[in-house]
């Protein structure tokens, strides 16, 4: 009996069977993305022969359908229930990746990309609803603090696995890719329905609803810099790391790392403070850990760096993601989910564009080290932001404080 009580005392009492079902469907998502998306550039020049401009182009109408589309997303799953979106998401998902590697025609390729980030619009905003419905409200904050750690874990084991196949098993992949998500779709079927306040409200007074709360979309505004600091791991640092230590591909891996790491502890440091005074300490401490990079490039300066970015995601997305699920209207959560994706479209969209222009000029001129001291100021932006909302935030019960 002794021994039983243990094993029940290891989990929380929250954890019940169908949010351990979601987090392990987040995971395999996240595991199954990272381990096939990156093989997609190279097959698709190298193999196929389209032009690197064809390619970049199907790869940012797959992140568009998804990011951009996370708000539609989520209002279909406010209307017609959570877990029917997200069944229908990973099937559109699955039919996407596989379908990737059973045609070489590009129309047909853009296609399969849009139904891809469809399926992404679709799942990942009901099911973040879902697993807030399912979740006592006192304990939203720790359930997205864990939720990090498994789309990291995720993040880490899906590129090793990638390891396993070359560049010539891109068909058996994306076949294999699809299939994982098309098991999800049948696992996701199997999850209770979640009963939940009728949304009467036409699309344009939901919108409206959430426009106007201003203290969501200041937070939500307030992302955008973190976002287009995070598009750096893709863009710039992996220059700077080549230069500096030869190679690349540990940098991912490093700040992944210290956030599973992390993640648990600082979440039990700061699980009793105001969200917005974290998100402003957040940016102050990322802030202090960009500015050093500002007089040279070296292994030290990057180490800070990507200390710095995995500051950021230990603390904003877990807590900023409870925040929504703490303070939404219940008939509206999964489009409030959506609404917030468009931090990381526009953050990410300007990282990559935006960023790659701003960091070739700095880089023709011989003084790259300028293009972070333009990231700097980007990252100071929000504590104005978030210094104006702190004092007007709202006031919610002691317990629950945020």
């Amino acid at each position: 009996m002794k021994f039983l009580n243990t094993i029940k005392n290891i989990f929380p009492s929250y954890l019940k069977l169908p949010v351990i079902v979601i987090l392990l469907l987040q995971f395999i998502s996240f595991f199954t993305f990272f381990m096939f998306v990156p093989f997609i550039s190279t097959y698709f020049n190298q193999n196929v022969g389209f032009s690197l401009g064809f390619v970049g182009f199907i790869l940012a109408i797959r992140i568009l359908s998804q990011q951009g589309l996370m708000i539609v997303g989520g209002a279909l799953a406010d209307r017609l229930g959570y877990k029917k979106i997200v069944v229908i998401g990973f099937f559109f998902r699955g039919i996407g990746f596989a379908s990737m590697g059973l045609t070489t025609n590009g129309f047909l390729v853009i296609i399969a990309a849009i139904l891809s980030g469809l399926g992404g619009a679709l799942f990942s905003p009901a099911l973040k609803a879902n697993l807030t419905s399912l979740t006592p409200e006192g304990k939203h904050k720790e359930i997205f603090s864990l939720m990090n750690i498994i789309e990291n874990a995720g993040t880490v084991l899906g590129p090793l696995a990638g390891l396993y196949f070359s560049i010539d098993d891109f068909k058996h992949l994306s076949v294999l890719s699809g299939l994982l998500f098309l098991i999800l779709c049948i696992v996701a079927i199997f999850l209770p329905k979640v009963s939940k306040p009728l949304n009467t409200k036409t699309w344009i007074q939901e919108f409206a609803e959430i426009i106007k709360d201003k203290s969501f979309v200041g937070l939500t505004v307030s992302l955008i810099p973190f976002h287009f600091l995070y598009q750096q791991l893709y863009l710039t640092l992996p220059i700077i790391s080549t230069n500096v230590t030869g190679s690349s591909g540990w940098i991912f891996t490093f700040v992944t790392l210290i956030i599973i790491i992390f993640q648990w502890p600082v979440f039990l440091m700061i699980k009793d403070r105001t969200i917005h005074s974290l998100f402003f300490f957040s940016y102050v401490t990322i802030l202090i850990f960009i500015v050093p990079i500002t007089f040279g490039n070296n292994i030290a300066t990057l180490l800070l760096v990507l200390t710095g970015i995995a500051i950021g995601s230990i603390t904003l997305l877990p807590l900023f993601q409870s925040y929504i699920a703490h303070n939404s209207p219940k008939e509206s959560l999964a489009a409030y989910f959506g609404f917030s994706n468009l931090a990381m479209a526009i953050g990410g969209s300007l990282g990559n564009l935006v960023g790659g222009v701003i960091y070739d000029y700095f880089l023709k001129n011989g003084q790259p080290e300028k293009y972070w001291i333009v990231v700097s100021f980007l990252s100071l932006l929000p504590l104005f932001i978030l210094y104006k909302k702190n004092k007007t935030k709202k006031t919610l019960k002691p317990k629950e404080e945020w």
